[in-house]
């Protein structure tokens, strides 16, 4: 009885194309790794456009082209967009068989049909299914077939927990499921690269289930198919701009506790006591993350306003698909009035959490920059005292040796100028001399060496000049510097 006409799976695949900072070289490999989702056929012939801007372009070079493929029973078809500074996949897989109903557990088949033509690839930026058909019988319980559905494409989630909502699309009925976890430790590693770690900061799927009442209900609903790429692109670049402020919290708040150990350390008056060496250590300890947390308060400011804008982008397009299915084009197919206003209750939530959330975040750290600022202008300006006050002291020395050295050298040179004599003297004797006229001389009997005596009399008057004007000069610098 739970069984479908023409089960369908289009799986919303987003990519980031150019971030903050990205050069040309990181636009090359996020397009590769894009193109690397799709058959190799196709590689060619996707267009890599270099425009700075493009809102919503297509990428296979033909107008609503689409590269459709069959295979053992199932058909599909790729189709790729640029939107802005994302890249969209739609990856469209459905039974061949149009007209018999399908057991409502054969998405599990077709889920493994589009993992087997994806590959090992990934969607970094978020991924929405949205799985469609007919319902057979007008008894049939819609709610029963979505949950066998929904079990069918995630085993292990469980309906309850993961239900958003349900309205009317058509005059089918339409529910929406979601599941977001978050995948940070209780402290982040900035080592790892930051590439990678954006890439399974969180874990999420996001379903919606649409199960139409006629074929032609369902024909008209796969028209919103443009739509609804947009809209999940806006919901993915939410939750992951969301994704990427927890993680910059993280290292905002291990930069932080260092700032506050910095201005822990010149509180007060004890950076007095600190000797040179160690304000220098905690000068280069608050230069070293003065970068890091500069670039992540501006990057925290960057996502916080990408989610803004795709929360505005994202209500504006439900007003667009609300509009839209009250066109004529749509209300024909509808038995009754549609009812999409459960889209609204995730743009609730990111007003009301998300938003608020990094916004807070935003204003209670960005302070923090500024007192970084305050802390390294602090130590830089006791640095700069601090050895202004040592080459002052080196002056004054060099000043006080210099006058010693000078008074000493002169004291040294006038020394010079007077020669050491050696004067005869009279002896008187009671011995008799044969030669009467005879003067007898007698020479002192020093206790060193003649020679030695000029050179110790020079330096004993350097040595009493150069301290005695040396402690002139201590005197005069003390009373000048009072």
């Amino acid at each position: 009885m739970n069984t479908i006409i023409y089960p369908t799976v289009d799986l919303f695949l987003y990519d980031l194309r150019d971030g903050l900072g990205d050069n040309s070289e990181t636009l090359e490999e996020n397009w590769d790794k894009f193109k690397q989702k799709m058959p190799k056929i196709l590689h060619e012939r996707l267009k890599f456009d270099s425009g700075f801007e493009s809102e919503y372009e297509e990428l296979l070079p033909k107008k609503n082209e689409f590269y459709q493929f069959s295979n053992q029973g199932y058909e599909g078809f790729y189709y790729p967009v640029r939107m802005s500074d994302m890249y969209g996949l739609l990856l469209d897989c459905s039974v061949s068989d149009e007209l018999t109903a399908q057991p409502a557990k054969c998405i599990k088949q077709i889920k493994a049909e589009i993992k087997r033509r994806l590959g090992e690839t990934s969607a970094p930026l978020g991924q929405t299914w949205l799985i469609y058909g007919q319902l057979p019988h007008p008894g049939q319980n819609p709610q029963d077939v979505a949950q066998i559905c929904y079990k069918a494409l995630f085993p292990w989630a469980n309906w309850q927990d993961d239900f958003q909502g349900q309205g009317h699309l058509l005059g089918g009925t339409v529910f929406e499921l979601d599941s977001f976890k978050l995948l940070l430790q209780e402290t982040a590693n900035k080592s790892e690269d930051f590439a990678e770690s954006k890439s399974r900061c969180f874990d999420c799927h996001h379903v919606i289930i649409v199960l139409y009442p006629t074929d032609k209900a369902a024909k008209a609903g796969a028209e919103l198919m443009y739509d609804w790429m947009r809209l999940f692109a806006y919901r993915a670049k939410i939750l992951w701009a969301y994704g990427q402020t927890r993680e910059l919290k993280q290292y905002l708040k291990q930069d932080y506790i260092t700032i506050q150990d910095c201005l822990r350390q010149i509180r007060g008056n004890e950076y007095e006591n600190l000797p040179l060496s160690q304000l220098k250590a905690i000068l280069n300890q608050a230069r070293s993350i003065v970068s890091d947390y500069t670039i992540d308060v501006d990057e925290l400011g960057y996502q916080l306003r990408t989610i803004a804008i795709n929360l505005d982008n994202y209500k504006k397009r439900i007003e667009i698909i609300a509009k839209k299915l009250t066109s004529e084009e749509f209300s024909a197919f509808a038995t009754q009035p549609s009812d999409i206003a459960f889209l609204a209750n995730f743009s609730n939530l990111v007003t009301e959490k998300y938003l608020l959330q990094v916004e807070k975040d935003y204003e209670n750290l960005s302070p923090g920059l500024q007192r970084l600022e305050f802390a390294i202008a602090t130590i830089r300006g006791l640095v700069e005292v601090d050895r202004a006050r040592q080459e002052r002291r080196f002056q004054n020395n060099i000043t006080i040796f210099g006058w010693g050295l000078a008074a000493a050298a002169i004291a040294a040179s006038l020394s010079a100028q007077f020669p050491y004599v050696i004067v005869p003297v009279e002896v008187l004797t009671t011995e008799t001399t044969r030669d009467t006229e005879a003067i007898a001389s007698v020479k002192p009997n020093p206790s060193f060496p003649t020679a030695w005596v000029p050179p110790v009399r020079s330096l004993g008057y350097s040595l009493v000049a150069g301290l005695l004007f040396m402690a002139i000069a201590w005197l005069w610098i003390k009373r000048k510097d009072q």
